[in-house]
């Protein structure tokens, strides 16, 4: 399990910006370490060839998530076979003739098409044995012959030498031979093998007028086994001598990410790892049985078409994360705590894994509540996931209340069933609840693993949410199900049917389908779940209402203008007079209530003319009236001017001003843009063309999942008007959703004084 405090600075490749179509809106470019056209970041494909040790693929995963960080763009395809040579040699007691690379390397060059070849043989190619010149022949042959071939396929080429081989372990085995016995082998090998893994080497580094670039893999490990024994006379990488464990592999792609110039490595998400692993040993399998080999007992990789399709939903999680990982040194990363939990295969963990991101308002001594924003199912909820933190309108809700604001991004795994997560009883309920007591151990707010929730989710996540009803009633303030419940999965056997305490009729409830969804041959059961829903749980006097969004299908749409009103009220109701002293929430009391007929008109309690247990529960007279409105509209007006925004400054940039603010959200109707202006006279608004498929244009443009889309905006103006030495007044005014304007920010700046 990791958490960090996004503080770091980050920085992504600037392909994903590209392909997304963001780098020329923001204005920005993707920084990394390393040019784009430096060997070898502007090799489109870059092949490994190798043995079991780059079978493995460890090292390999590494350097691309490295390389990645660092700007590239391209694709490293794993080859490495176990076993193999490029000599031709295989020892007698070896179970089969050990695979040679050339018998594969022609198929291997034409269907990977690859610009550079990275290439490690040798710990195989010495058969074990002592050394001799007749195999010390062989495999300098065997050597020239993939130069040759490489260079004839118009690709560069990097030799590596291979590895030192540890004695250690096999020493304490007593499974070392001394010389002059009569057979060595991969079970029996011979005692000073490293001598002639040394000799290999040395003879590897003398190519490299021959080749683009030599690596010397060996002194890397030496001079990193050698230090480390000086502090432990018993470390060890490689329990058979030969096969190295992940701190290994670490030595190695060191080795080649430094000889590649990328000197400074980054920090990143553990997620990130495991996704481009995942993505590398899916393809690795793919490409050995697409290319051909010879070696028996390998498992069959799946068909190349196939495999590239699953490749390419991980590689939007990566994507995803990529990004992520360059918005973590913008401000909205300022507060944000994250922890990890890899996939298990414990019985009854999950079986995926998980990122938890967590926010906590500036400044806050104790926090009431959490307020956790749960994805759907499919990668692309789960890449939705990502931002939830981010979110400045629901950072407003939770600033309000002294509330943390919690996002998780579950493993899109590709084939796997959403159910894996979204029902809690699986493992995601008690990794929620690891991570509230790990976030409370990192923030040093110890309450944070003892207060209630409020609980958001979309789809899937209303499904997760309608469990943890059941499972949690007495730590849940209220939910707000936006198109999804497992109410009609369980009462029609698909899930099996929860523990229904008569608790969990305590909770409030607001649900949200789209009406599209009414009809919708997918999503109908999203809309008829949820009025199940309403109608069983009403008719035991349960706090629930439906609120319909006339204009949206499957998608959140406005329902952010109700779903956080909703919230409010309820905060306000349940939360304990003692303030941040007590967790005990208060009851409901229904007969304070209001009521809405399905037709949106809303009564007081004692008003209601008809049966009640068939209207829909609304938590006071205020969220009556909005409620009725959105049934109406699908969102809310608003006529209130939102807050200015605040800490505006300026620094030059050249010949151009750099104005950067902060500004919170409209409490109402969220922040929708901001208006520029220098002197009096309008120079700019944010953003420039106000656009959005889902709801109302906002200034962090909103997903499907309706969370805001990455990478994230930036409150930020570069000024290209030329620097005079008069002073300016700049001044900078937030506009909400609904169109209203605030007082300005002002900042009287002169270049030449800064101020």
């Amino acid at each position: 399990m990791l958490g960090n405090k996004m503080r770091v600075e980050m920085r992504v490749v600037s392909n994903i910006l590209v392909m997304l179509g963001f780098l020329g809106v923001l204005g920005v470019s993707a920084p990394h370490s390393v040019a784009e056209d430096d060997f070898p970041f502007a090799a489109k494909r870059i092949l490994f060839l190798g043995d079991s040790i780059t079978h493995a693929g460890d090292y390999i995963s590494l350097v691309e998530t490295q390389m990645r960080l660092h700007g590239y763009h391209g694709t490293l395809i794993n080859l490495g076979l176990p076993s193999e040579t490029c000599s031709g040699l295989s020892e007698p007691e070896h179970p089969f003739p050990r695979p040679n690379v050339h018998s594969r390397i022609d198929a291997a060059l034409k269907k990977t098409q690859p610009d550079v070849v990275v290439a490690c043989y040798g710990m195989n190619d010495g058969i074990y044995y002592p050394f001799s010149e007749e195999r010390f022949a062989a495999y300098q042959a065997g050597i020239r012959q993939i130069i040759s071939k490489v260079k004839d396929a118009d690709a560069k080429l990097v030799l590596m030498t291979p590895p030192a081989f540890d004695s250690l372990p096999l020493k304490q085995q007593g499974k070392l031979l001394p010389i002059g016995a009569k057979q060595y082998s991969w079970k029996e090998i011979y005692e000073d093998y490293d001598a002639v893994m040394a000799s290999y080497a040395t003879w590897i580094l003398q190519q490299k007028d021959d080749v683009e670039l030599v690596i010397d893999l060996h002194s890397a490990v030496s001079k990193y086994v050698t230090a480390k024994r000086k502090i432990n006379s018993q470390f060890s990488m490689s329990p058979d001598g030969v096969h190295m464990n992940h701190e290994g592999h670490t030595v190695l792609a060191d080795a080649v990410l430094k000889a590649w110039g990328v000197g400074e490595q980054l920090e990143t998400d553990e997620s990130l790892k495991d996704l481009i692993v995942r993505q590398q040993t899916l393809m690795h399998a793919a490409w050995l049985s697409h290319v051909g080999h010879s070696r028996p007992g390998m498992k069959p990789g799946l068909p190349m078409e196939e495999a590239q399709k699953i490749a390419a939903d991980i590689e939007k999680q990566i994507a995803a994360r990529l990004l992520r990982h360059h918005d973590a040194s913008k401000p909205e990363y300022d507060n944000v705590y994250r922890c990890y939990f890899p996939a298990s295969s414990v019985p009854g963990e999950l079986e995926l894994f998980v990122d938890f991101d967590i926010w906590l308002p500036p400044g806050v001594e104790q926090i009431r509540g959490v307020i956790v924003h749960q994805h759907g199912c499919g990668p692309g909820a789960s890449n939705a996931g990502l931002t939830a933190v981010c979110d400045l309108h629901w950072r407003a809700l939770a600033k309000k209340w002294d509330c943390a604001l919690l996002g998780s991004s579950y493993e899109g795994r590709a084939g796997s069933s959403c159910r894996l997560w979204c029902d809690p009883r699986n493992g995601s309920g008690a990794r929620f609840l690891q991570a509230l007591s790990h976030f409370a151990e990192q923030t040093g707010h110890a309450e944070l693993s003892r207060v209630p929730w409020c609980l958001w989710g979309h789809s899937g996540g209303g499904f997760w949410a309608s469990l943890m009803q059941t499972m949690h009633p007495e730590r849940i303030v209220a939910i707000w199900l936006q198109s999804g419940t497992a109410f009609g999965y369980w009462t029609q056997g698909d899930v099996k049917v929860p523990d229904l305490k008569s608790n969990i009729y305590h909770v409030p409830v607001m649900a949200c389908p789209g009406a599209k969804e009414r009809t919708h041959e997918r999503f109908r059961r999203a809309w008829d779940g949820l009025h199940a829903m309403k109608t069983a749980y009403r008719l035991l006097d349960a706090p629930f209402g439906i609120a319909p969004d006339p204009n949206t299908g499957h998608e959140c749409g406005d329902s952010r203008y109700l779903a956080i009103p909703f919230f409010d009220s309820c905060l306000r109701l349940r939360l304990s007079d003692d303030g941040a002293a007590s967790t005990e929430l208060r009851p409901i009391d229904m007969s304070r209530s209001w009521f809405g007929s399905a037709s949106g008109e809303v009564f007081a309690s004692d008003d209601y003319p008809g049966d009640k247990r068939i209207a829909s529960w609304l938590p006071d007279e205020l969220f009556a009236s909005r409620w009725s409105t959105f049934l109406r509209l699908g969102n809310l007006p608003d006529s209130s001017a939102p807050v200015a925004p605040h800490s505006l400054v300026a620094r030059t940039d050249g010949n151009s001003t750099v104005i950067a603010w902060k500004a919170d959200a409209d409490f109402e109707s969220g922040l929708g843009g901001f208006r520029i202006e220098r002197n009096g006279e309008t120079i700019a608004q944010l953003p420039q063309k106000p656009m959005s498929r889902y709801g109302r244009p906002l200034f962090q443009v909103m997903n499907y999942s309706g969370t805001p889309a990455q990478p994230l905006a930036v409150m930020q103006f570069t000024d290209r008007n030329p620097l005079a030495t008069k002073p300016r007044d700049y001044r900078v005014f937030s506009i909400n959703s609904a169109g209203m304007e605030s007082l300005p920010a002002v900042l009287k700046w002169k270049a030449s004084s800064g101020k």
